[in-house]
This record gives C-alpha cells, structure tokens and sequence, in this order.
C-alpha cells in the first residue's frame, strides 16, 4: 500500500495525540513500526473529529488507533474503529484484522468484543528496578563474551552495522508479525530520532566475524528501554542471550535512568525466564485480538 505524503502538520498532531495518550497510560499505544511505515508512505494516517482527537493507522496489513485521553469514553473510538477497519478490508487483503488492547483497558476490551474481535496473543512490559542495575561502574565492552565472540558498538553511519542487525534480527524473529520485517531503511530512520545514541547499539560477531546477535538500549530522558536483543538461530545455546542482556543493563546503569523496561510476547516462556532471572517482573500485560475479516490487518489500538 503506497500511500501519499503525510503533511508534516499532521503527523505533528498524530504525535501529539500519541504523546498525550503515553504520559497518560505509561506506555506508547502506537508501535514505532507503524510510524516508520508512515514516514515510508507504507501505511495510511487519520485524523478523527473536527479539533483531531484521535489518529488511526491503516495499511501494510496493520491498522493503529489511539484517542486522546481527554475525549475517551465519548464513542470516537468506536467510530474510528469502524472506519478503519473498512479501510482496511478495502485494501484487497485476505485474513484477520487484529487489534491491540493495552494494558488493562476495559473500554478498550470492550469496544473490539462488540466489533467481532476475541484475544489471541499477549504482550508484556516488564520492569526492574534501577537499584538492581550494576553499581561498579562496569564498561559493556569490557564484559567477556563467549569464546570464539566478540562485542562492538555501533558508529554513526556504519552501513556495516546496519546490514549486520537488519540480518541477525530478521533471523531471530523470523516468527514475529512486526520486529522480523525490519528493513536496513527502517534502521536508517530509528537513527534518525532524537533518542537515538550508538553507543546503546552493540553488535555481537562469531567466530568468523560474522554477526551473530545484538542489543539495542531505547534511553529517554527517564527510561531505558530494551528496545531489541535477538540472536542468531545458529548461534543458540551457547549462553549469548544472558551475556548480551548483562551487556544491556551495564549500559543502562551509566544512563543512571528513572525506569528500566522491555517488552516480550507472553509464550516466549525461555525469554520471559531469563529476564526474571535477572529481577525484571512484570509490569503490565497486553492483548492483542483478533477478528476474523476479508483483508490481512494486524491493528494497534488503544481507546
């Protein structure tokens, strides 16, 4: 789905409604993948009610809906989604819309199970206390990695890097529906925003120099997140997911933030371990749903 330019008013408007409903709910209700695709002219952005209250998202087989905490509760929501999901279903798909319910959203819940929608996969966000970061003012690079492995950060305008992730992260999520179909221009324009620092990219080689995992640290002014670590398949087993996340939280210790949080599916039990082993717990579940449609859509909703 080619789309036209977005104007640049209104994807500041879009940003605004996203921002407002993040400081509200404590979690962004719009994924980053959907805004690059935006920025890409891959997906569709929508504005609803006169004043713009809420923004939606549609195309690529994805579909995003947000409302502005001030005008919830007033069935634009519900409206929008109406629309939306038209939208979508005119796209010339075949398949399921979904749509995400974050956190603990009753009207959110209930405004999908009215429109057809039943739950199908989880979401976590977990957290850990900053108190548990390292305190010995350790250097992520100066952490021993595996033998035959070794670390480096990423540089400002290292093409090599950008292949490198763009491979090793498609491997690794091969099976997921948004995190696998990061493209090299998808890179290049994460890199563009304002959070971004390289010094939070690491890329992990293998013993024949050829990338085998990475991590990648999201710092706002008060939280870090886990923004992605993904291994190899053929480097499983040999201990590099707990490295690369001591790696994550040695770096994020010198960020010295407020939060530190991640996301992870909720049936990806060995992941979800491994970061309780480290003391992160969970902090909020969300659901995505489904309903059953003539056109392929994944949706992102928060109402």
């Amino acid at each position: 789905m080619n789309t036209a330019p977005v104007p640049a008013a209104d994807l500041a408007t879009a940003r605004t409604i996203i921002a407002a409903a993040e400081e509200r709910d404590g979690a962004s209700p719009v994924s980053d993948q959907a805004m690059l695709a935006v920025a890409q002219g891959q997906r569709e952005l929508a504005l609803f009610g006169d004043e713009a209250v809420a923004v939606g998202i549609v195309g690529d087989g994805e579909v995003d809906l947000v409302v502005h905490p001030e005008h919830r509760g007033r069935g634009i929501g519900s409206a929008a989604l109406a629309e939306l999901v038209a939208r979508g279903s005119g796209s010339g798909g075949s398949g399921s819309l979904r749509a995400w319910s974050h956190g603990d959203n009753p009207a959110a819940d209930a405004i999908l199970a009215k429109a057809g929608f039943a739950p199908v996969r989880s979401l976590f966000r977990m957290a850990l206390d900053p108190a548990l970061l390292p305190s010995d003012g350790r250097d992520p690079l100066s952490l021993t990695p595996p033998a035959g492995f070794a670390l480096r950060n990423c540089r400002s305008g290292d093409t090599t890097a950008a292949e490198d992730w763009v491979r090793v992260n498609a491997a690794a999520f091969a099976d997921h529906p948004e995190q696998g179909r990061m493209t090299v221009t998808d890179f290049d324009l994460i890199t563009q925003e304002d959070w971004f620092d390289p010094a939070d990219l690491f890329i992990l080689a293998g013993p024949e120099g050829v990338a085998a995992g990475s991590t990648w640290i999201k710092t706002t002014p008060d939280e870090s997140e886990l923004y992605a670590i993904g291994i190899h398949p053929d480097h499983a087993g040999h201990g590099l997911g707990r490295y690369l996340l001591d790696v994550t939280l040695a770096r994020m210790a010198q960020h010295r933030p407020e939060r530190v949080t991640l996301y992870v599916d909720g049936d990806n039990t060995r992941a979800v371990k491994m970061y309780e082993a480290a003391g992160f717990t969970i902090d909020s579940r969300s659901q995505q749903w489904e309903r059953p449609a003539m056109s392929v859509a994944s949706a992102r909703m928060d109402a």
